[in-house]
């Protein structure tokens, strides 16, 4: 923790400080034997948010994005990429001077499909979360190491649950299919019961999810232990249209990542030079202060008084600026439309559909919201519904 402080970047958090946990408001849901700890701050991200912001960044800025399209065929002809895209059981090709392989637990997979040989590997490790209904009442969030050296943690979570994770599995079933295992369920709740004075079982858990760490194979014996780093990859002779892959990373690395797979492409394609701007400049919505969340609530909330306290709190998470677009000259809730229940209305539908490519009620109650733990089947169902007919009523477009 203190090079952390010292070498880590840190210039507007609070250093990290010893507390005893018998006198701090974190200890309370803590076993009593435990009566020493750290406290620091760090910061926190919606991940599928932050997704959905950089495709709708692009997408401002003139790139076509194209969801649930699978790549089906790469090669190159005169000078350029082919490349063969499905959807709904059509294809359609599109040409590329060039292409950044960076489908992360896929890289290898395109690659094949290219026939581009490589020098690197990369190893698929699942990671595995659990979501439980909270197990403490205030805002901190829980780091410990377990016997094995793993790093478990224990996190407020969507207002009424606690998230739990992680574990380090070696995953062999590919990218399309990944899920929690019942002992990896097993292992989450083993943590929880040997630190928390609450004991849970698998029975307590309410949503169960997995991701795969595309991470650089280096020979590691475990996978918690495989290098968290990345690799650049750069195939195609002279003349020939490049193909860019990248080997690991991870979510703390995206931008760096991103803005260095940009620099290695200038020398073949000289437009894409320029200076770096992206360091600086905010994600849509994100363009208020850094301090100034609290700022931007309370306008939400004088604008729109008819909200629910803790539907602003979630709308400006997740919209910041852009939660004026929706909501718009709305004086009372039924000014947005059909309420799906917890705040959610035709009107935040019909953007996200519009704006963020969400298509299913997965699509919004799991990926653009969390609202899925919180809706009945019911509602649900409801949603699903809603979506169908607004598909239904929609001409036919390129």
């Amino acid at each position: 923790l203190f090079l952390y402080d010292h070498i880590g970047g840190r210039k507007r958090l609070p250093a990290a400080r010893s507390i005893r946990l018998h006198d701090h408001a974190a200890g309370g849901p803590l076993l009593p034997e435990l009566v020493h700890g750290f406290e620091y701050s760090d910061g926190w991200v919606d991940d599928a948010r932050l997704v959905v912001l950089n495709a709708r960044d692009a997408a401002n800025h003139g790139a076509a994005v194209l969801t649930r399209h699978a790549v089906t065929g790469l090669s190159r002809q005169a000078g350029v990429w082919q490349i063969v895209l499905e959807a709904d059981g059509q294809t359609r090709t599109i040409t590329a001077r060039a292409i950044v392989n960076a489908a992360g637990p896929s890289v290898a997979r395109l690659l094949d499909a290219a026939q581009e040989p490589s020098a690197h590997k990369v190893r698929l490790v699942r990671g595995s979360h659990i979501v439980v209904r909270k197990m403490f009442d205030h805002d901190y969030a829980y780091f410990f190491q377990l016997p094995d050296g793993r790093i478990f943690f224990a996190i407020p979570y969507e207002r009424d649950f606690t998230l739990i994770g992680t574990t380090d599995q070696d995953h062999d079933g590919g990218a399309d299919k990944v899920e929690a295992s019942d002992a990896e369920v097993a292992y989450l709740c083993e943590g929880v019961n040997r630190y928390f004075r609450k004991q849970i079982s698998p029975d307590d858990v309410v949503w169960r999810y997995s991701g795969v760490r595309p991470l650089l194979e280096d020979g590691s014996n475990r996978p918690e232990a495989a290098t968290r780093g990345y690799r650049f990859e750069l195939s195609g002779d002279t003349g020939e249209a490049p193909m860019l892959s990248i080997f690991g990373g991870k979510i703390t690395t995206y931008r760096h990542l991103a803005e260095e797979a940009v620099d290695r492409l200038v020398p073949i394609i000289p437009a894409l030079s320029g200076p770096a701007w992206t360091g600086n400049r905010p994600l849509p919505g994100g363009d208020f202060p850094m301090e100034g969340a609290g700022q931007l609530l309370a306008k939400l909330i004088r604008d729109y008084p008819f909200l629910a306290a803790e539907t602003a709190d979630r709308i400006i998470k997740a919209y910041g600026t852009l939660a004026w677009d929706w909501l718009g000259k709305a004086q009372t809730a039924a000014d947005l439309g059909r309420d799906f229940g917890h705040g959610l209305t035709a009107a935040e539908v019909d953007f996200l559909v519009k704006h963020e490519w969400a298509m299913s009620s997965e699509d919004i109650l799991w990926r653009r919201s969390k609202l899925g733990l919180h809706f009945s089947p019911e509602q649900h169902g409801a949603l699903t519904s809603y979506l169908a007919r607004q598909q239904e009523q929609e001409p036919e477009h390129e």
